[in-house]
């Protein structure tokens, strides 16, 4: 068998596969290579003369069925080694009916499926996106079925048929949030890359006052806030560099005087998020690799995740030198990739600053930027982060 990998699209009732749901997640299965075919069908009624008539909605299912066996028949499933059915509404009941007649063993994406999905679907067949105000398929229906099956459902507040609401804003917010669980079932990650400054733990007394301290060995004293919280994230060299113009020896006595602080006062005054060891821990028992991938020389990176009890749940842990002065995330995640031999469509960065994320973005991995550290949000936005979280727990629903 080669490794081929093939997305089936049954659309819904006037809910054609141009539309959000199934356009976003067609275009996800295109960009992890897999083939896309779109099967079509025609309904002697309206959607809205069909919902809630039993009848009505058995006559319009063995029509689309008849009108779409030939087309399912004639594919040779076992040439695919991964085969997902991406069905929305009545799409969903025939996705599971031609999953179990012809045999397939289909991941399915169950976009707001109507009752009788639940009536032929198998069990633990895939996820089941659900809005809690569609009047297509009770909430209870739902919950229970999914429930019943061992169904992941996702529901949406608010939502239709079309898991829209009456908020254009919220719709966007919701569409990104479905879009990111997709992405995640359609290929999903299995190396998560951490920074740790402002990521793992909370750093900013360490830095800060190691800052401040090289700042008054060279004379400037009384600096804002601002600029001291700034050289969270960056290398020394880029933010010395950047905030007080130093280069050359200079620049190099900055340097030395915080990290002769640094290691002998301050190294250690961090503190973990909360949430944080829990959700390694969980990462590591579900099989993710997990690796750090910090602009902090290694040196000290390594004894802080040891001090901290961080380091039993990385794999690998990815830093510079103590001579090295580039802020450049994306050469340490190219550095991890070529290594460890990692797959980059399996790979996501995770950081709390825009050089996570343009690391991220240059090494053409994906990114989650998260909000509760130093960085700002809009930048990290700006700078092209697929996916954005407020907390850890947060953090903990995109994988668990």
């Amino acid at each position: 068998m080669d490794n081929k990998k093939l997305a089936v699209i049954f659309p819904g009732m006037g809910y054609h596969s141009d539309k959000p749901l199934l356009y976003f997640s067609k275009r996800i299965a295109r960009e992890n290579s897999y083939e896309i075919i779109e099967v079509n069908y025609k309904f002697p009624h309206k959607a809205r003369e069909i919902m809630n008539d039993k009848i009505r909605m058995q006559e319009a299912f063995e029509i689309a069925a008849d009108q779409i066996k030939e087309v399912l028949g004639n594919i040779s499933f076992e040439d695919y080694s991964d085969v997902i059915f991406i069905g929305k509404s009545i799409g969903t009941a025939l996705a599971a009916h031609f999953d179990n007649e012809l045999q397939v063993g289909a991941r399915h994406l169950v976009f707001t499926p109507v009752p009788q999905t639940f009536d032929i679907i198998r069990k633990n067949a895939g996820v089941v996106f659900h809005g809690l105000d569609d009047p297509w398929c009770p909430n209870d229906i739902a919950e229970a079925k999914c429930k019943e099956l061992e169904l992941k459902l996702y529901t949406v507040d608010k939502a239709n048929h079309s898991l829209e609401t009456t908020h254009t804003a919220e719709d966007i917010r919701n569409l990104k949030d479905i879009m990111q669980k997709v992405k995640q079932y359609i290929c999903p990650y299995k190396v998560i890359m951490f920074d740790l400054d402002g990521t793992l733990t909370d750093s900013g007394r360490a830095i800060m006052s190691s800052v401040k301290y090289a700042l008054t060995h060279i004379g400037i004293t009384d600096q804002p806030i601002e600029k001291l919280r700034s050289f969270i994230g960056p290398s020394l060299f880029d933010s010395f560099n950047r905030e007080y113009q130093l280069t050359g020896s200079d620049c190099d006595e900055a340097i030395a005087s915080y990290r002769y602080i640094y290691e002998k006062e301050n190294m250690y005054d961090v503190d973990i998020y909360d949430g944080i060891p829990e959700l390694l821990k969980s990462l590591k028992e579900t099989g993710f690799t997990v690796i750090l991938i910090t602009s902090k020389p290694l040196v000290f990176s390594e004894k802080i995740m040891d001090k901290v009890g961080l380091s039993k749940y990385f794999d690998h842990m990815v830093g510079p030198d103590l001579s090295d002065h580039s802020s450049d995330k994306k050469r340490l995640i190219e550095i991890a990739i070529e290594k460890y031999g990692l797959n980059r469509n399996e790979c996501v960065m995770i950081g709390d600053t825009a050089y996570d994320i343009e690391g991220a973005v240059g090494a053409e991995i994906d990114s989650i930027a998260v909000t509760y550290g130093y960085g700002s949000p809009v930048e990290m936005m700006n700078s092209g982060a697929d996916f954005m979280v407020d907390s850890v727990e947060s953090l903990c629903k995109l994988f668990m």
